[in-house]
């Protein structure tokens, strides 16, 4: 069974129940889950269904023609469905599948090829037993139960009984799982535990009902392993955290072409600000991220108007201070920069952790003109002091100009009550001691 048939008839409509199990793999948390499996969705009805007419068949009506068939309809449909839980599960969806016609699909006859399986295994078993004694026959029959789980992976994904048969491959497969196959391989017998149960006089109801359960959930468990097994098994899935991302990426960039067309349309108008406005209108629906961000600078940086990416560089430097990825919001205001030398943070506080990350960077030409006009914008800004001795130093160290760095040092020498004075004074003798601050 392909991937994309599966698609076309599985709706994710219960996302939650998928995303649950695609994101955790640890199976001790998602037991409570897979136990409560067979009690959910469609796999409810088809356990109370199948368990009320397989009892009531084996209580009175296995003599008859309608007995026998009700019987063979109801166990089919059950094994079939159970299959379907394990392919479904290995492929990524996490609900009970729906009961569907194409359950009845002439080619979908898993439970026959795994009863071929079995055949199979019990004729070597008879074989083994008749030319090397009972030990090695009950070892060769051991190790075929305990493959019969691989087995009904490679039947239920793949629908091959060929590739079912071969060892080599089963082995593989059940190495790969780990300890934990071991675990489902006892599982897989409990089904037929309580059938033969049943035959020593259990109440049916009881013991068909017992059995089928544990038929689905293990086959769920089954699936659940297998999935988070899939790269090394080479399984590939429908529903994934990678398949997921790469669909809401997909599914973003859609968004952020249509928006990027409905601000162009405004832009081409000479609705500037109108297509602006529009622009941030719409940035909540694409998510407001970094990454959306990014796209975005890159995309409105190839517009001849500037006017739209210097407004939401401005954003996207907020969004990257706020996150503390000072050298990246660096980065986007030297590019805005260079589209506008008019070009200024958002907000005034965002111009001392720019200029100090260009400073530590040595991005000396970059802190200078965040630093340089400041006072002149913001002379009462409570950053002032700290921009004007940052001022002082790029100015007296990198570029050579004492005497504005003087100037500056000697209105703030003036300031002994400020928290930042100590830091001055020791500028201020450092300047001296060169012979930079006579007056």
């Amino acid at each position: 069974m392909t991937n994309k048939k599966l698609e076309h008839r599985v709706t994710l409509k219960e996302h939650v129940t998928h995303a649950r199990m695609i994101y955790n793999s640890s199976l001790w948390q998602q037991l409570p889950h897979i136990l409560a499996y067979p009690l959910k969705g469609h796999a409810l009805p088809l356990l109370i269904i199948s368990s009320v007419v397989l009892s009531m068949t084996l209580n009175s009506l296995i003599q008859s023609i309608l007995g026998v068939f009700a019987l063979m309809t109801f166990l089919s449909l059950t094994l079939k469905y159970a299959y379907m839980v394990l392919e479904m599960t290995a492929f990524g969806y996490a609900a009970p599948p729906m009961l569907t016609f194409d359950m009845w699909n002439s080619s979908n006859q898993r439970p026959l090829k795994q009863l071929f399986f079995l055949m199979i295994i019990f004729t070597i078993y008879r074989w083994v037993q008749n030319f090397a004694g009972n030990i090695p026959a009950l070892f060769m029959l051991a190790f075929g139960i305990l493959l019969t789980p691989a087995s009904a992976v490679i039947i239920a994904t793949e629908n091959s009984l060929f590739h079912a048969l071969n060892p080599w491959k089963l082995i593989l497969l059940a190495k790969r799982v780990g300890m934990v196959y071991l675990f489902i391989s006892l599982l897989f017998n409990l089904p037929v535990l309580l059938m033969i149960l049943l035959f020593q006089g259990f109440p049916p109801l009881f013991c068909i009902t017992g059995a089928i359960y544990l038929l689905i959930m293990t086959f769920h468990l089954l699936g659940f392993v297998i999935y988070h097994h899939r790269d090394s098994l080479g399984l590939t899935v429908s529903f994934s955290p990678e398949i997921e991302a790469e669909a809401e990426e997909k599914e973003q960039i859609k968004q952020l072409g249509n928006v990027l067309y409905e601000v162009h349309v405004l832009t081409s108008g000479g609705r500037i600000k109108k297509a602006i406005e529009e622009l941030f209108a719409k940035l909540p629906d694409l998510g407001d991220t970094l990454d959306i961000n990014e796209k975005l600078f890159a995309r409105l940086s190839l517009w001849e108007e500037k006017e739209i990416v210097l407004a939401q560089g401005q954003h996207y430097i907020s969004l990257l201070i706020q996150k503390k990825r000072l050298s990246e919001a660096l980065k986007i205001y030297q590019s805005c920069f260079d589209m506008s030398a008019h070009f200024e943070p958002k907000k005034a506080f965002q111009t001392l952790p720019l200029a100090t990350i260009a400073y530590q960077e040595k991005r000396y030409s970059s802190a200078l003109q965040l630093v340089q006009k400041f006072s002149i914008r913001c002379p009462n800004h409570p950053d002032n002091i700290a921009i004007k001795l940052l001022n002082a130093k790029l100015l007296g160290e990198h570029f050579n100009d004492y005497e504005k760095a003087k100037v500056i040092m000697l209105q703030l020498l003036e300031l002994k009550k400020h928290p930042l004075y100590p830091e001055i004074r020791k500028y201020a003798l450092f300047l001296a001691k060169y012979k930079l601050l006579k007056k």
